[in-house]
């Protein structure tokens, strides 16, 4: 039985005056004029009035305790959580000198301030990413003609004993792809090539004074990367992915190809996450590239990859080869120089708050919410005083570590100790405070929005490559309250599936649809079952929204890293924790149904579509908006495991309004082979992946699908037939009118 909240007096106004006057015939019997004009029953009326707002009040008493006692558990609101992103910098001074920037210079979006993480080395020099792509399936005449080409200038390509292969790339600027690269796949050495160039008409004693600056400086290199299939994985003792091993290569001088490997710091998090490769430049004597005397000699092989255009040839001043990339599956979305990270925050240098009174449990409400709890720096009477998550564990007053306050992040709330636990500010001591406060999801600005940095010094820009993320917004009252069962079941701490489910509904930073917690049951190990894998739990986690596709969303990196931050301190040490998105499995419909005579039929077809979309739906109707499940267990989207059946397809069209009967239902696999049911496995979910709705019979899956429009298998038919010869990267020459 649910518990109710008595009321203590359920009377209105007009019962109040009805009441009243009822009682006054008993006891005054004179008083037989009740209309409104008299006197008396104005009276009443002020009374009942006066009556009515205090039961009012009197009502709201227990709700008051409730809260009350719910404020003593000590249960916080959520507080915002900032964005974060990249910038990057271009030193455009004519004085063509090095600048120095150091950590916490302030940038905008507009009136949105953010501030850097990191400072940054900032030589007059530009980036230029690029990568040395294969040429795919190349015609073998052209290969011949490249093979007598070089031939005819006595390279043998039988040289050493050992079979040279030409494979010819493209050089390809990462700026100029309409999507992220794969380095791995699609790099014919697996490595992402850094031009660094002087600026535009620099003359040659400008360059060598660029190449001044340059030398014995620390370049800021900021990497992207764009993750197809996000996933973490939480193992006891290990953190939740290695860092991939990167290695950054400068030519050498004096040699014919050669490099010399420079001091490189991996960028933290990569590549679950954008970071800063930081890389120490040599002298400026050792700053250089190789003269190519031979013309065809140009980008082949070990040899930096080929620039046609000639004014970028004419500015290079040296090339950086960064290795790694490509054996840790890296796809990467974006590349440049002087880079750093930002996140979305207002700092306040110095607030001044009400001096110390020598009170017990002191409280000081700061001008602002939403403060990053990591930037709070709180000085009493000139002391410095620390923040504590446990003040009621806090020595006792006058003893080592007794200093200390808590923090309300969310309401920007302090609180001080009571003497016995925690110190009290002393009587007139002054309080000032020092923190940054977020605007939650309004940093999610997109690319190019910061543009502006008063601070900078004159010829400095800077901009924002790629759009920030990871911003969420303050939790409610309504949801924090909803929140308070949950937190006192699991005491923030995932034991059970319904702990690991509801952590993770309440990280901040990840606006979660739908998470399914399997637990002791491992992915990679199917086809076994949950409950076969002891010690592992795996949790599918779906986003409420991804613009990139909306009907079967993906979460990507940075949802999984915060849910990876949130979750990580809170499970048991014992418990390995993998975080993982669903595999979408294709599925193709084809419907015939029969309208209602008066109904329109395009209306008819777009419900039937609608529905069958609804019921396949990944994502519980509660977020998408859809109507409740008709069926039960749908009630959090598709369930694991479920297979796809014709037959509950057609029952759900035949539901559909407006239809009056259903033809026939074809069902295809991702394939597109006919099917009355399409199992699913592990993580998998449907999606549909073509769905025709007609009148009268249903077309064929084969001309739902296209059969027959010259799709191979993908094989190239390359094999070598044994021997492998090595492959020998030769640049393809754009041909020119």
């Amino acid at each position: 039985m649910p518990i109710t909240l008595p009321a203590i007096d359920d009377r209105d106004f007009d019962s109040l005056v009805r009441d009243a006057l009822a009682y006054a015939s008993v006891h005054a019997p004179e008083w037989t004029h009740t209309g409104p004009s008299d006197p008396g029953v104005t009276l009443v009326e002020l009374f009942a009035f006066m009556a009515e707002s205090l039961l009012y009040r009197a009502n709201l008493i227990p709700e008051r305790n409730r809260l009350k006692f719910l404020q003593l558990l000590g249960i916080k609101l959520l507080p915002a959580s900032p964005a974060h992103g990249l910038v990057q910098l271009r030193n455009e001074s004519p004085e063509r000198r090095r600048v120095t920037l150091l950590p916490g210079l302030q940038a905008f979006a507009g009136a949105l301030p953010f501030i850097t993480d990191s400072g940054l080395d900032l030589p007059p020099v530009e980036g230029l990413a690029v990568f040395k792509r294969t040429v795919a399936a190349p015609d073998p005449a052209l290969l011949d003609y490249y093979r007598q080409l070089y031939e005819a200038t006595g390279r043998d390509w039988a040289a050493g004993g050992s079979a040279l292969a030409p494979v010819l790339y493209e050089t390809v600027a990462l700026d100029d792809l309409p999507a992220a690269f794969d380095v791995g796949a699609e790099a014919v050495d697996g490595a992402l090539w850094l031009a660094l160039l002087a600026p535009k008409a620099a003359s040659a004693a400008e360059r060598e004074q660029v190449r001044n600056e340059l030398a014995e400086s620390t370049l800021s290199i900021g990497l992207v990367p764009e993750r197809a299939d996000p996933s973490a994985a939480i193992v006891p003792g290990a953190s939740a992915r290695p860092a991939p091993a990167l290695g950054v290569w400068i030519p050498k001088v004096g040699s014919s190809a050669s490099y010399a490997r420079l001091d490189a710091v991996a960028p933290a998090g990569f590549p679950d996450r954008a970071g800063i490769l930081q890389v120490t430049l040599p002298r400026a004597e050792a700053i250089a590239s190789w003269g190519i005397d031979e013309p065809l000699e140009a980008g082949v092989g070990e040899l930096p990859p080929l620039l046609v255009d000639d004014e970028l040839n004419d500015r290079l001043l040296t090339w950086l080869r960064i290795d790694g990339l490509g054996t840790a599956g890296v796809k990467l979305r974006w590349a440049g120089v002087h880079c750093a990270t930002v996140t979305q925050r207002t700092r306040v240098e110095r607030e001044i708050l009400a001096p110390g009174d020598g009170d017990v449990d002191q409280q000081r409400q700061l001008g602002h919410g939403q403060v990053l709890a990591d930037s709070i720096a709180l000085a009493v009477g000139g002391v410095s005083w620390q923040l504590t998550d446990e003040l009621e564990a806090a020595p006792a007053e006058g003893k080592a570590g007794s200093n200390v306050f808590a923090l309300d992040a969310e309401a920007g709330l302090l609180r001080f100790g009571d003497g016995t636990h925690g110190a009290r500010p002393a009587p007139g001591a002054a309080i000032a405070a020092r923190y940054d406060w977020s605007n939650g999801a309004d940093g999610n600005v997109a690319a190019g929005a910061i543009a502006l940095a008063p601070a900078l010094p004159a010829g400095i820009k800077l901009g924002n490559p790629v759009a920030c993320t990871g911003g969420s917004n303050a939790e409610t009252a309504a949801d924090g309250e909803r929140r308070i069962p949950l937190v006192l079941r699991h005491r923030d701490r995932a034991v059970s599936a319904d702990d690991f489910a509801d952590i993770l509904k309440a990280a901040p930073g990840a606006d979660t649809g739908r998470v399914e917690v399997l637990a002791a049951w491992h992915p990679e190990l199917s086809p076994a079952l949950p409950g076969d894998q002891p010690g592992v739990v795996t949790c599918m986690v779906i986003p409420r929204t991804d613009p990139a596709h909306p009907d079967n969303p993906l979460p990507d990196a940075d949802f999984i890293d915060a849910l990876c931050s949130h979750l990580a301190p809170r499970r048991l040490v014992t418990c390995e924790v993998l975080l993982r998105g669903p595999v979408y499995a294709g599925v193709w419909i084809s419907v015939g149904i029969e309208i209602v005579a008066g109904q329109s039929v395009a209306t008819v077809r777009d419900r039937v579509r609608t529905a069958l979309r609804d019921h396949l739906a990944p994502l519980p109707p509660a977020v998408t908006g859809a109507p409740a499940a008709t069926l039960p267990g749908l009630e959090n989207g598709w369930p694991l495991f479920r297979a796809v059946t014709a037959l509950e397809l057609a029952a759900v069209v035949a539901r559909t309004t407006g239809v009056a009967g259903v033809a026939g239902l074809l069902l295809g696999d991702a394939n597109g082979s006919r099917r009355d049911s399409v199992a699913m496995q592990g993580l998998q979910l449907p999606y549909i992946a073509g769905l025709s709705v007609t009148l009268g019979d249903p077309v064929s899956l084969d001309d739902l699908v296209g059969r027959g429009s010259g799709a191979g298998d993908g094989a190239d038919g390359s094999g070598d037939g044994g021997t492998r010869a090595r492959r020998l990267p030769v640049p393809k020459i754009p041909q020119e009118c």
